[in-house]
């Protein structure tokens, strides 16, 4: 089932990630890409806008711009921990298939990098799956009782059984989109006659791309969040009052 949400909400809190992202980028000048502080800063606000939009995507879906930066009353430590395990994981399978495994793979075939790199990204893309929910369950009032193990069990649980559809749901989005719009860049530049003009093309179909991508996320949000709330049940109109999270009550229509 597809519920209504705040288009425009999503959109601007995303702006504001972007603008704030793209401050602290400044900030550190040309020293951010090598700085670890800057990729530890630059997660956390990239973290925080996917925990904002989640929560509200849940909790208060047709809520004002404030109504969706004020989830940020629901971060607790609960949901800080699970995502920094979450990230661990993920630094764990960078550091195993793009470093350690890679550099080892490489001294006796210098084709052994790029077979662990390609493995590391496709067991990357599975974990980005299977933890796709993650903000909603520590965002989810229903669970402020769960303990931390139990969240971040849920979380996979969660992600277990949502498999098909998230997959199915980027597919129709992102990856098939992707496709088509790389298939006619390609098409186009191989039949012009100009190598500049193909790569004008080239530079058009990407920046095209991206407004896509831009344009489309809060659709994939608002999906992903629906795909959650099929599977958990609707969370009652009275209880999205942040300050009244001891008053919940639940509806559920598993």
């Amino acid at each position: 089932m597809k519920r209504e949400y705040s288009y425009g909400s999503v959109i601007l809190v995303e702006i504001i990630i972007a603008v704030l992202a793209f401050g602290l980028y400044m900030a550190f000048g040309d020293k951010a890409n090598e700085s670890v502080i800057y990729s530890i800063f630059s997660s956390i606000i990239t973290w925080l806008g996917s925990f904002i939009i989640a929560s509200a995507l849940i909790n208060n879906r047709k809520g004002s711009i404030g109504d969706y930066l004020n989830q940020i009353g629901r971060l607790d430590k609960k949901a800080i921990i699970v995502n920094l395990l979450l990230i661990a994981i993920t630094v764990l399978l960078t550091v195993a298939f793009g470093g350690g495994a890679g550099l080892a793979a490489v001294k006796d075939n210098p084709l052994g990098i790029l077979s662990a790199g390609l493995l590391g990204t496709i067991l990357g893309g599975i974990l980005s799956i299977f933890t796709a929910y993650a903000n909603h369950i520590v965002s989810d009032p229903r669970n402020k009782d769960q303990s931390i193990m139990d969240a971040f069990k849920s979380v996979f649980s969660i992600g277990a059984k949502l498999f098909g559809k998230t997959i199915l749901l980027y597919f129709l989005y992102i990856v098939l989109p992707i496709i088509l719009i790389f298939g006619i860049i390609v098409g186009i530049s191989v039949g012009t006659k100009s190598p500049e003009m193909g790569i004008g093309i080239i530079i058009l179909g990407g920046g095209i791309l991206g407004i896509y991508i831009f344009l489309i996320s809060p659709l994939i949000a608002a999906r992903l969040a629906d795909n959650y709330l099929n599977l958990t049940g609707d969370i009652e109109e009275e209880n999205k009052n942040i300050e009244n999270q001891d008053d919940f009550t639940i509806t559920r229509n598993v």
